[in-house]
C-alpha cells in the first residue's frame, strides 16, 4: 500500500492471500485510519527484524538487526549488488553509498572486501547450490 496509494487495505491483503483480520491482528500499528475512515499504510514501520548477510569467512553469516523498512531496503539493495558482483558486474555496488551502517554493521562496498565475501560464498556452497540460488532469485 506504500507503493500504490490507490490500493485499498482489503485489496492489498487479498493480493497477498492473507485474511485482513490477520493483518490487523499482527500488524495493526503499521496502519491508520484517515479522515474519511479508509485504512492507510503509515509511511514507515517500527518492526524489528534480523537479517543475515554473508561474511568473509566461509559458511558464516553476520546478523544485522534492523528497526525500519528503510534499513531492510538498504540491506536488500546491498544483497542485490552482491549478487550482481558475483556475476562480474560491480556497478550496483559502486553506486551504493560507502560506509553505510545498518544495525551497527557496516555494509562493505570495497572491491577487495566484496571479493573476499564472494570467495567465501564460493567455498561454502555445494557445486549446484549457487546455480539454483541464481535461478530462484532474480535481481
Amino acid at each position: 500500500m506504500r507503493r500504490d496509494p490507490s490500493l485499498t487495505f482489503t485489496q492489498a491483503s487479498h493480493n497477498r492471500s492473507v485474511d485482513p483480520r490477520s493483518v490487523h491482528k499482527h500488524f495493526g500499528s503499521a496502519f491508520r485510519k484517515d479522515s474519511s475512515g479508509r485504512i492507510k499504510a503509515r509511511p514507515s514501520d517500527r518492526f524489528r527484524q534480523t537479517l543475515y548477510i554473508p561474511s568473509a569467512e566461509a559458511g558464516e553469516e553476520i546478523p544485522v538487526p534492523t528497526k525500519t523498512s528503510r534499513e531492510r531496503q538498504l540491506v536488500g539493495q546491498w544483497m542485490g549488488g552482491l549478487n550482481l558482483a558475483g556475476r562480474g558486474n560491480f556497478s550496483k555496488l559502486r553506486k551504493f553509498p560507502h560506509g553505510q551502517i545498518v544495525g551497527g554493521v557496516r555494509l562493505p562496498t570495497g572491491a577487495h572486501e566484496v571479493q573476499r565475501i564472494l570467495n567465501a560464498l564460493a567455498e561454502a556452497e555445494s557445486p549446484f547450490e549457487g546455480l539454483y540460488r541464481t535461478l530462484a532469485r532474480s535481481s
